[in-house]
């Protein structure tokens, strides 16, 4: 169902406040693993990516497992994002040298970052008119 007016907006605006953090998240990364690549923007839009296409399927298998969205969604959602962070993370640093700790360490300090910018970006949907849709 959408809530304001264009749920075009809300979703742009939404991907955007993502894309600027996951952007920031690679910049870290690269520091945290002194490299120069890969590009921090290149980095924030692969995992803006993943996450939409992994968070619009765990919103229709949640909506198929449970009748009403409610904060078992936001528990439901952190071994998602761990396995999301874990999987870029992997897939951009830690090809050839991977460790499990130090992967999953990074990996829960992304699960954390989403979450906090989980709040700018649903906020959005509210602020700016136009709204998204929310199943």
């Amino acid at each position: 169902m959408p809530v304001g007016g264009s749920p075009t907006i809300g979703l742009i605006a939404y991907t955007s406040i993502k894309m600027i953090g996951y952007t920031l998240a690679g910049k870290k990364l690269n520091q945290w693993y002194k490299v120069a690549k890969p590009r921090p923007f290149v980095f924030g839009i692969a995992r803006t990516v993943l996450g939409l296409a992994v968070g619009i399927s765990v919103i229709f298998l949640f909506d198929k497992l449970f009748s009403t969205m409610d904060n078992r969604f936001l528990f439901f959602l952190i071994p998602v994002r761990f396995f999301e962070w874990h999987l870029i993370i992997y897939l951009f640093y830690e090809k050839h040298t991977y460790l499990f700790k130090r992967i999953s360490g990074y990996s829960l300090l992304g699960i954390l970052w989403s979450f906090i910018l989980d709040i700018p970006a649903i906020a959005t949907i509210f602020i700016i008119p136009g709204g998204v849709w929310v199943c």
